[in-house]
């Protein structure tokens, strides 16, 4: 079975047909952004990983 780093945080600037967004998001929301501009449907145009995100044990 894969494992998904599910702590890592990226800011990602993409273009769709009618605007550019930048997002903040997981690897997992990365994963269904890279799906989409496979299919066509957006252009990422910037992708920077700001790294993990830190839990603290209680």
């Amino acid at each position: 079975m894969r494992s998904i780093d599910s702590k890592t945080i990226f800011m990602v600037d993409y273009e769709t047909d009618s605007s550019v967004v930048r997002e903040y998001m997981t690897t997992i929301d990365y994963q269904k952004l890279l799906s989409s501009e496979r299919n066509g449907s957006i252009k990422i145009m910037n992708l920077m990983k700001i790294g993990n995100v830190n839990e603290k044990a209680a």
